[in-house]
This record gives C-alpha cells, structure tokens and sequence, in this order.
C-alpha cells in the first residue's frame, strides 16, 4: 500500500458580489446637494410663511421632483432627485408633526378642570407650612427683622 501525502489546500476567497461602481463626478454630487438643499429652504420658508401647509409643500415638492427626474436629462435630472427627497422627508415630518399635535391635544386636560399637582409642588407646599414651625423650634429667631441677611 502506498500512502499518499494529504495536502490542505486553503480556500479561495469568494468575491461577495461585483466590483463597486465608480464614485460619481462632483457635479452629480453638487446638483444632488443643491436641489435637495435649495428645496428643502424653499419648503421651510413656505411654510414658515403659512403660504401653503407642509403637508401640501412636501407633497408637490415630491411629486414635482420626480416629474422632474423622469422628465430632465443631466445635472437637472439630478437635482430634481434632490428636491423630490427633500419634499419626500418634509412630507413625512409634517405629518409625524400633524399625529403628535392630535396625541397632545387628546392627552391634554380639559379648561373646566383644574390642573392637577404633583409630587413636587405638594412637598414644596408642605415644606413652606412648616419650615416657620421648624426654624422657632430650632431656636432661630430673626431678631432684627431684616430677612436673615445676618
């Protein structure tokens, strides 16, 4: 019988997917950065102004915006990219803003009823009943009547 000599062959390794695709030019990046920027200024100012309601500004900055990407060719089309995120994320701020405004007012108590106290404010009230009590059994007695600016 021979006897063969077992080699480990180390494994290869596997290439996960693709190479990855080129960086773009810095006129993609910068068209990209001023759409969205400048729509995103646009918006707030609009909005800021109660001209429109952020819900309507967000809603035709995304619909515009993607008109515009589908339509345009080149730096525009890019640009339009960026205002139709930036009307995407408004839209979605102002109606997370429009959801907690409807929890506060639900959660907020009623003008007929007075407004509870807590904790702190009933410690605070005690303590001010019964820190006089206090300072004349402990013997401090303000003798010249000037607010303890002894």
């Amino acid at each position: 019988m021979s006897k063969h000599k077992h080699t480990h062959h180390k494994p290869k390794r596997r290439n996960a997917g693709p190479p990855a695709a080129p960086a773009p030019d810095f006129s993609t990046t910068l068209a990209s950065v001023a759409g969205g920027g400048g729509g995103a200024v646009l918006g707030g100012i609009l909005a800021n102004q109660e001209i429109l309601s952020p819900e309507t500004i967000g809603l035709a900055m995304t619909v515009g915006g993607a008109i515009g990407a589908y339509t345009l060719d080149g730096s525009a089309r890019i640009a339009a990219n960026g205002i139709a995120a930036a009307g995407a994320g408004q839209l979605a701020l102002a109606l997370l803003q429009k959801r907690a405004v409807k929890a506060e007012e639900k959660s907020a108590p009623k003008p007929s009823e007075p407004p509870r106290q807590g904790y702190r404010s009933r410690v605070v009230a005690n303590f001010q009943s019964v820190a006089p009590e206090v300072a004349t059994r402990l013997g401090y007695v303000d003798d010249d009547g000037d607010e303890y600016e002894d």
